[in-house]
């Protein structure tokens, strides 16, 4: 049995330890730098020991793969910490704050001989996956627009979102999630299209863009400035699908070229989604392998690439 150790005791890492009951895994150790905070996490989620620094639930020799669950500008220092206590490292998406982070994270590992995966949660669901085979299989024709809304309205008091120091911003937290699904359905982009609306914090908070294609475009409008529809749609030659929640989908909509339902794919969670990357995690550290077929390193390398080519963009670089 796989043994995880949590870094952060936050909203994610909840997410994830109440997920984890639904796998294989063992929930075995929480870090937090509150120890207190650590102690009441484990109580609550039942792992087995708690730590109040990270080195020292890195230390303890059972803990055979992390989860790290942290801001984003902290990932990278605490991934190389664990690959360096040869633990394999699960990390919360977005996995660095920009592509070189990431390119120094995964040489590490490769270094190490360690495994390492981002938490990009929503590439493993089944209704994800349903809905990319339909794509390749052709069943809406050939694809050529998606047009994909994930905005809500920010808490103003959410550092978090806000906080340059902590990787803050609509990109790094959400718009990833558009970013990858526009990839999952056509791949890299030939151009792009981008404007940003900035806080006065130096983060973005509000962006639309466009990714264009030899035969199609995808249009991403992410944010923190209003509450809108989560959703996701797809056209294609010969009909539609229509993703609401793309990001945490449990269910996709399929019609025909004239509207009508004729396919409604629906795969509800075991638990709330994260269950299905703590499979992955399982399955490679049982086969060995050192990155997923499915979350291999270069696509996370490819997406923050295209993100830093937005940040650029909008000045932020």
């Amino acid at each position: 049995m796989i043994r995880f150790g949590v870094i952060g005791a936050g909203r994610i890492a909840r997410t994830f330890a109440e997920a984890l009951k639904k796998t294989e895994g063992c929930a075995y150790a929480i870090a937090s730098r509150d120890a207190a905070k650590a102690e009441a996490f484990k109580t609550m989620h039942g792992f087995e020991v708690a730590y109040g620094s990270y080195e020292a639930m890195l230390n303890d020799p059972l803990v055979d793969c992390v989860y790290i669950a942290t801001p984003h500008a902290f990932h990278k220092a605490q991934m190389l910490l664990a690959i360096d206590h040869g633990k394999a490292v699960l990390c919360e998406k977005a996995f660095t704050v920009n592509a070189a982070e990431a390119e120094e994270v995964f040489a590490r590992a490769k270094a190490q001989g360690v495994f390492v995966m981002e938490a990009m949660w929503s590439r493993f669901l089944p209704t994800v996956r349903a809905v990319v085979r339909r794509v390749h299989e052709h069943v809406i024709g050939t694809p050529c627009r998606l047009d994909i809304d994930f905005s809500f309205l920010g808490d103003p008091n959410d550092t978090r979102l806000y906080d340059p120091k902590l990787g803050g911003g609509a990109l790094l937290d959400i718009g990833v999630y558009a970013i990858t699904f526009a990839n999952l359905i056509f791949g890299a982009p030939e151009r792009i299209e981008t404007t940003a609306e900035m806080h006065d914090q130096g983060v973005d908070i509000a962006e639309t863009i466009t990714y264009h294609y030899v035969h199609a475009t995808a249009t991403m409008r992410v944010g923190f400035t209003e509450n809108r529809p989560i959703e996701a749609r797809l056209y294609g030659s010969e009909g539609s699908i229509r993703m609401p929640w793309f990001w945490q989908m449990e269910t996709a909509h399929r019609y025909d070229k004239g509207g009508v339902l004729i396919e409604t794919l629906s795969h509800p969670h075991r638990a709330n989604g994260f269950e299905y990357q703590i499979d992955e995690v399982i399955r490679c550290l049982e086969a060995n392998k050192l990155e997923s077929d499915w979350m291999p390193h270069r696509t996370t390398l490819d997406i923050l690439r295209q993100m830093d080519t937005l940040r650029h963009r909008w000045s932020m670089n």
